[in-house]
């Protein structure tokens, strides 16, 4: 009894799904890596392909990787570890991971704790396959040029030839403004993360290209900068009201960087006894779920970065499986304005 049950718990091989498909094992082999050259019958394909699921077949990795010099695993380096955009993107670069045979490895980058041989340890203690990376602020610095591997930037931009996946930020940035400017607003405001990062760089552009297209002069004092945080988001739109000239109206809407910067934003409000929406709007350039836990519920911007995340593994992947490709720039178009309850109509005046 006890030899059937130590024979039912085995761990399924090539063997065994090749011996109750009628096959070679070189076969089953060859249709479980997907390779496109073999010429088989689909309904042999379809069954070698059922077997394995039903054996709960799990491929070798340690003989496959000494079979392909390979360790069929990359890394993904991630600055926040609390932030759900990150956690979108890992998700969706799990996804494709798992899809194709490879393990997600993911190494944080924390800039309060900088590690330096972050990098070090992910390409030659893990012998990564390939790098997804997310960062180009935090410590260290990543260097392509010293590590011989594929790699692909997600949402970041060295102004280099670098292959890369992004969002459309600046046409998200934008539509946000045309769309506070299509409720009557004439001054809006934009509390931005830091203008020296890419993402910064971007959304300023999109705020001056939205005020171009609904007509409104751009006025560099409604601008001021955060690094992201809600502590830093207050002192800054803080700043933004106390520092108005009588000449200078205080502004009907505003634009956050992000629900943390919104919250911030709608604190100050709130002790300046200055009413969200009736007052002025707040519209978060960066959605999460967050937003529907704020008072009021923020009105924000959503970007698929699940999709973010899938594009991007699946981009490396092809990379490693197939050689390096020239340098390409994947953008994934904005999803929508989640509508909530921090926007409404200008006030008059």
């Amino acid at each position: 009894m006890k030899r059937n049950q130590d024979a039912s718990q085995r761990r399924a091989t090539l063997a065994d799904i090749a011996a109750r498909a009628g096959v070679a094992t070189s076969t089953v082999s060859r249709i479980l890596i997907g390779e496109k050259t073999l010429s088989i019958r689909p309904e042999t394909r379809e069954r070698v392909l059922e077997l394995a699921r039903e054996l709960s077949y799990r491929p070798n990795t340690r003989a496959r990787s000494l079979q392909a010099r390979k360790s069929f695993s990359v890394g993904l380096v991630i600055p926040e570890i609390d932030n759900p955009v990150f956690g979108a993107i890992i998700r969706g670069a799990q996804r494709v991971a798992l899809e194709r045979g490879y393990s997600l490895l993911i190494a944080y980058a924390d800039k309060d704790f900088p590690d330096q041989d972050l990098y070090a340890r992910l390409v030659e203690d893990n012998q990564v396959d390939g790098l997804l990376v997310t960062t180009l602020q935090t410590a260290p610095a990543f260097d392509p040029g010293r590590w011989n591997i594929p790699y692909v930037l997600v949402n970041r931009d060295r102004g280099a030839d670098d292959p890369k996946v992004m969002v459309d930020y600046q046409h998200g940035t934008q539509d946000a403004v045309r769309h506070l400017a299509g409720l009557g607003h004439r001054s809006i405001a934009y509390v931005s993360g830091p203008l020296e990062h890419y993402t910064g760089r971007t959304r300023l552009a999109g705020y001056k290209a939205g005020l171009a297209q609904a007509g409104l002069p751009f006025d560099p004092s409604l601008v001021v900068e955060c690094d992201y945080g809600r502590a830093q988001a207050e002192s800054a739109m803080a700043h933004l009201l106390n520092t108005r000239s009588p000449e200078q109206a205080i502004p009907t809407a505003v634009c956050a960087a992000n629900v943390s910067v919104a919250a911030g934003i709608l604190s100050v409000l709130a002790r300046a006894g200055i009413a969200v929406p009736r007052q002025m709007s707040v519209l978060a350039l960066l959605d999460t779920f967050v937003a529907d836990m704020l008072t009021p519920p923020v009105t924000a911007v959503s970007y698929p970065f699940i999709d973010l995340g899938r594009a991007a593994a699946a981009y490396l992947l092809d990379m490693i499986e197939h050689g390096r490709q020239s340098a390409v720039v994947q953008a994934l178009p904005r999803q929508a304005i989640t509508l909530r309850g921090s926007c409404g109509p200008a006030p008059a005046r």
